[in-house]
């Protein structure tokens, strides 16, 4: 009578083994790579791209031992269904950081003055998959915090006539201007946890769907019974 034993191969052993820390590279690299084009560093430009595609390369290929090249592919599609989030998240994360980091040290609300306004260039953004250009404009701002005047040349997007004042938030010992948009800081944070979800899931729900998918069940293979 044949009896079913599971067990894998020492080639599949080592497949699953490459897979594991490639596919885990892969998220935490691709991870600082959304967090420094967040920042607007040109780092994430750098390597990071190449290593996370390597990675996730190794990733494919050492699943395919053990399940073979279609589950393997269905492992790579279920995998980026909550790597991506979790990575999209870090780089929302790290805005909203960014943002109420900005609040804290923007503490003072001044009176601006703008002056010097002329037209800069246009601007291209894309709204519902539309291009939308618009046009810039530099100003010269000028306030005082700390007992300090300061200046600064900066983009707005409307025309305004010499004299015309706003408020703003201000650093007061290093002069830092910012605006302090609640709402959009709102919809960040939001956006965020929204995001977080399949993010914070990602450990788990991913054995769990692969397991479910039988990409994780070690293969039968049938041991006759001495005669």
């Amino acid at each position: 009578m044949a009896e079913p034993e599971n067990g894998w191969s020492p080639l599949q052993r080592i497949g699953g083994a490459v897979s594991v820390p490639a596919f885990l590279t892969a998220v935490v690299v691709a991870g600082l790579a959304a967090r420094d084009w967040t920042v607007d560093d040109p780092a994430w430009l750098g390597a990071r791209p190449w290593v996370v595609g390597l990675a996730l390369l190794v990733g494919l290929l050492g699943l395919v031992p053990a399940v073979g090249w279609a589950e393997a592919g269905t492992g790579l599609v279920l995998f980026l269904f909550f790597a991506v989030p979790t990575v999209l998240d870090t780089a929302l994360t790290t805005k909203v950081v960014q943002d109420v980091r900005r609040w804290l040290r923007t503490d003072q609300s001044v009176a601006v003055t703008l002056s010097g306004c002329h037209h800069a260039g246009t601007r291209t953004d894309m709204i519902d998959n539309s291009p939308v250009t618009s046009e810039v404009y530099t100003c010269t701002y000028s306030w005082t915090s700390g007992g300090r005047s300061w200046e600064q040349v900066r983009t707005t997007d409307g025309n305004h006539h010499d004299g015309y004042r706003t408020r703003m938030w201000t650093d007061p010992s290093t002069g830092e201007l910012a605006d302090h948009d609640a709402v959009g800081t709102a919809v960040k944070v939001l956006l965020t946890g929204i995001v977080a979800v399949p993010a914070l899931v990602f450990g788990p729900g991913l054995v769990i769907l692969l397991h479910e998918s039988r990409l994780l069940r070690r293969p039968a293979r049938e041991v006759r019974d001495a005669a």
